[in-house]
């Protein structure tokens, strides 16, 4: 579970894995302790996700009685105001209820271009995936032809696979990159929040017309 709203200081993974360390408990014994499965520790030690207040009061808990006093905390470092400085571009398009008619997909393009211009302008670096739901996969050789990398995907499959690929593309050098993330899904504010604590830039467009970009910080 991740704070619902940035603030001055952010969670220090790495406390959690000194902890553990100083104590001399392994990954499942920690787990165990703290009755929470061994991946929902792993992925408070790697800060894909940060534990809730109730958690980190069992984890101090625990560290005190082993006569170690944690510091969960540090200071947030300054963001960038806005991404007009960021040089690396990641933008993951989610056709999923896209209405993808003939001659649209590259009007959409050029759209979208344009609104990079303008979010992005000195990306130097510039990834482009479109996941395609199965049933849409005719538009693959026109979105190729564009320069994206296409995914054709069962479309139950899509929103997991976009959330991977965000985290790993974005996961590299976050503080210079931005996404721009491309839906009609409302189900990745988990994903956007995650990927804003980690100093990514993150925008996202959801109206069919493609107007406006939404930026979220």
């Amino acid at each position: 579970m991740a704070p619902a709203k940035a603030g001055k200081y952010e969670y220090r993974p790495v406390s959690l894995v000194r902890l553990r360390q100083q104590v001399g408990y392994t990954q499942t014994q920690m787990a165990q302790i703290l009755g929470v499965p061994a991946n929902t520790l792993s992925r408070w030690e790697t800060g894909t996700t940060t534990p809730d207040a109730e958690s980190l009061a069992a984890i101090y808990s625990v560290g005190v009685k082993n006569g170690v006093t944690p510091n969960f905390f540090q200071k947030r470092k300054a963001m960038p105001k806005t991404s007009k400085s960021r040089t690396r571009l990641v933008v993951l398009w989610d056709l999923r209820n896209w209405v993808a008619l003939p001659g649209k997909v590259a009007q959409d393009d050029r759209v979208i271009r344009q609104q990079i211009r303008k979010v992005c302008p000195k990306a130097s670096s510039q990834l482009y995936k479109a996941f395609v739901p199965s049933h849409q996969a005719w538009v693959t050789d026109t979105l190729q032809s564009l320069g994206w990398r296409v995914w054709d995907l069962d479309v139950e499959d899509v929103h997991d696979e976009i959330v991977q690929d965000a985290r790993s593309d974005c996961g590299q050098e976050p503080e210079i990159t931005t996404l721009l993330l491309i839906t009609q899904a409302g189900d990745f504010d988990d994903l956007i929040r995650e990927l804003g604590e980690r100093n990514v830039d993150v925008h996202r467009i959801a109206s069919k017309t493609l107007y406006p970009a939404q930026r979220f910080l």
